[in-house]
């Protein structure tokens, strides 16, 4: 078998938050404040809807092929030549995300942390542990989250009572002065960022244990993921207002620079990067083990080690070229990036699971 390991559905329910979170906590707040305003945690909770419809799509097509990723019963119900031509835009799809998730981390140490630090060598440093985990397996890259998932939870947790003399709740007001018209408008972006790149995961559910249970542990750690977004959200808008929120490219890190407590306890956003880069490390070996785990089972490969190092390296090259710089990238995550998402997330599975039931195949 090409992957022996098996994991928890706790550490299945801990890869999914870290995953949703992933980096989509670091940029999402800016993007969907420029588009809903005050209201955008307001998206982030109408996003609640779609995870539940998302999930239970998801859910339906691993309990109707268990034991099976989408790689292999796309074959079974496509047929030999279309079933592999799904899992090469799979592949290609995952090592993209794979290069995206890079360069958000690259764009941020870069900006926020390490300015005088050439791109180049941050994307190399941190591809290096990426591609150890994805060489260990999943169940490496599970515990990992398994041990950070406590340290996020308690800096999380700190920086917002740290935060709370600093929020200004008429900040978020008027609430919905235009309708929900704005608020819908929000969730246009996270339906691919992070909501449709979740489907990843229907290749890491044949190796957890307690199938009967996935769908109530995905749903509920996606929508802990959703609440804290939009808590985060909230706070930013609380914290920074509307219009810095909105310009600001990290809005997040940007927001923990104001925490200051008798004015010796100050500067502590380091430790709240450290948590986007923690969620995005968890995010990345996932997206990363994925599309060498799908290139071994759609080419019948004896292990998906193989493939690590060629792929690790064009990530690394795809990551530099993939856009110009944050601007580009926010333009991208707002427009076009959502339907070349939604197609891999919602399009192809619900195909598979249509034809799958007309032409009566099951697991």
């Amino acid at each position: 078998m090409i992957e022996n390991g098996k994991i928890s559905l706790l550490q299945f329910g801990i890869a999914v938050y870290m995953f949703a979170l992933g980096s989509t906590a670091l940029l999402a707040p800016s993007i969907i404040v420029s588009i809903a305003k005050q209201d955008g945690w307001i998206s982030v909770i109408f996003c609640m809807l779609v995870i539940v419809a998302f999930v239970s799509l998801w859910s339906r097509l691993s309990k109707r092929y268990p034991g099976q990723s989408m790689i292999q019963y796309g074959e079974r119900i496509l047929g030999t030549w279309p079933g592999k031509l799904v899992g090469l835009i799979y592949i290609w799809y995952f090592l993209y995300l794979s290069s995206l998730v890079l360069r958000n981390l690259g764009d941020f140490i870069t900006t926020s942390v390490l300015s005088q630090t050439p791109i180049q060598f941050v994307h190399i440093m941190f591809m290096i542990p990426v591609l150890y985990g994805a060489y260990l397996g999943l169940e490496v890259i599970a515990r990992t989250g398994e041990v950070l998932f406590p340290w996020i939870l308690v800096i999380f947790s700190v920086t917002i009572l740290l935060l709370l003399k600093n929020i200004d709740p008429g900040q978020v007001l008027p609430i919905l002065p235009d309708g929900l018209l704005m608020p819908l408008k929000g969730v246009y972006p996270l339906l691919g960022f992070p909501i449709s790149e979740l489907v990843v995961f229907l290749l890491v559910i044949p190796f957890v244990k307690g199938q009967n249970k996935i769908k109530k542990y995905f749903n509920l750690y996606f929508l802990l993921a959703a609440a804290t977004g939009a808590c985060i959200v909230f706070i930013s808008i609380s914290v920074l207002g509307v219009d810095v929120t909105a310009r600001s490219t990290f809005s997040v890190f940007d927001m923990a620079k104001e925490i200051n407590v008798g004015n010796f306890f100050e500067r502590v956003e380091v430790l709240v990067g450290g948590i986007w880069m923690m969620t995005i490390f968890v995010k990345l070996s996932i997206c990363f083990y994925a599309a060498n785990l799908a290139t071994a089972q759609l080419f019948n490969l004896r292990s998906y080690r193989v493939t690590l190092l060629p792929f690790g390296m064009f990530v690394l090259a795809l990551s530099i070229l993939g856009y110009k710089n944050t601007a580009e990238s926010a333009w991208f995550i707002t427009t076009a990036y959502p339907i070349y998402s939604l197609f891999h997330g919602l399009v192809i599975p619900a195909l598979l699971l249509m034809i799958g039931k007309l032409r009566r195949l099951k697991g």
